[in-house]
């Protein structure tokens, strides 16, 4: 089925990984995430990147998980280039702060692609903290 002209996104997630237990990421981690498990209106991708920038301190805690999206298209934020390493081949923006719930942070909604360098991780954490 041909791809209709313009739309650069999957209609639907894949399953990233096993449906183990949620666990919690670290500040600076940089995950595939499934769009459907955070808190925004309505995102136009099944899958985004996103950087890590507020983990709750304690797992039993109700406090959500805090992200930055990126995204490939034109946005207010921190340039991002390009980086084949992990596995973001466009150049981008980290640009909108979203929250995902402790208990829908499993492997099956997430993939891991790397730790998110310096300077960019500053930028991202002193422009959304």
């Amino acid at each position: 089925m041909p791809r209709s002209a313009g739309r650069s996104h999957a209609w639907l997630a894949r399953k990233k990984g096993g449906p183990d237990d949620p666990f919690l990421p670290k500040v600076g981690e940089l995950y595939l995430v499934n769009t459907i498990i955070y808190s925004i209106g309505h995102d136009p991708a099944a899958d985004r990147p996103a950087v890590v920038i507020c983990v709750p301190l304690e797992p039993a805690s109700r406090s959500p998980i805090q992200l930055v999206t990126r995204t490939s298209k034109p946005a207010p934020g921190i340039r991002h280039p390009a980086d084949r390493s992990l596995k973001l081949n466009r150049d981008g923006v980290f640009s909108d702060l979203v929250s995902v719930e402790q208990q829908l942070w499993r492997p099956e909604n997430v993939e891991y692609l790397g730790i998110l360098p310096e300077p960019f991780l500053s930028g991202v954490l002193g422009r959304f903290s």
